[in-house]
């Protein structure tokens, strides 16, 4: 089903939109001037959901409050939550995977989380899915909604970052990233006790973790380095020519590929959910 939604490419930029328009030029095209909005997604990301979900509950106030919550406990929400958000819309893209073990994949990952973190779940946390915004010189807005922001002590923030693919960061990289910077800067803009940002990736599949600081200079340069995204996109946007498709083997978990001018038959991955 195709929700047709107009979204203005002038009001909020996200790392999503960022990310998007640097992937593929058509893609960003269809989700963000023609405002195309599908409910088919991958089986990886429906399951990589389902995690969010969890971890979201686990971090509920009235979870953070108890003594302990078992692992047992875990499994029941998370089944609740694959059961309750499935639909026919699930397409697997690799015909080597199966539903069976992108579930197990997902409860994998969270018995890494438990091991490591549980059974109590208290750790000064502000709250999740936490949507923050700023605003940039240009009059430029951004947009970021965090997994999870702690506030273990006065003046120390925690952003949490949960993964549930296969590839890890390595240290070098995860410097250079723009989407947890983007969440630091909206953090400083947005709280005022703010004298150290801890930026923390959790790779769920193997109970690993970058953890990284930021300090004052690196944030200038991401600072310019999103303004230089922005100028970019509201100048190659101005003209339709410049929105091309980008053919890859992502183009496998892309949910446009019926509105893509590169792509003359239906997506083979869809035939295999």
């Amino acid at each position: 089903m195709t929700h047709p939604h107009v979204v203005s490419i002038h009001d909020h930029f996200s790392y999503s939109q960022i990310s998007t328009f640097k992937m593929c030029r058509e893609q960003y095209k269809i989700v963000y001037i023609d405002g195309v909005r599908k409910d088919a997604e991958s089986l990886e990301a429906f399951m990589g959901k389902c995690v969010h979900a969890t971890l979201e509950w686990l971090y509920l106030p009235r979870n953070m409050n108890k003594l302990y919550v078992t692992f047992d406990r875990v499994c029941q929400k998370y089944d609740e939550i694959w059961m309750n958000l499935w639909h026919e819309r699930v397409f697997i893209s690799d015909p080597k995977c199966t539903t069976d073990g992108f579930y197990t994949i997902g409860k994998r990952c969270l018995a890494n989380y438990y091991n490591k973190y549980g059974p109590t779940f208290e750790q000064g946390v502000v709250g999740v899915e936490v949507e923050l915004e700023f605003t940039l010189a240009k009059d430029y807005h951004f947009r970021g909604v965090i997994d999870r922001l702690d506030h273990p002590e006065q003046g120390k923030w925690t952003i949490h970052d949960y993964k549930t693919g296969k590839h890890v960061k390595s240290e070098r990289t995860a410097r250079s990233d723009l989407q947890l910077a983007i969440y630091q800067i909206a953090v400083l803009e947005n709280f005022e006790d703010v004298n150290e940002i801890i930026l923390k990736w959790h790779y769920l599949r193997t109970g690993s973790e970058v953890t990284i600081v930021h300090n004052g200079d690196d944030i200038k340069r991401f600072k310019r380095r999103l303004i230089r995204e922005v100028d970019k996109i509201l100048d190659l946007t101005k003209d339709p020519g410049n929105l091309y498709p980008n053919e890859s083997i992502l183009c496998n978990w892309c949910y446009r590929w019926e509105e893509c001018s590169a792509k003359t038959c239906p997506n083979p991955a869809k035939g295999a959910s």
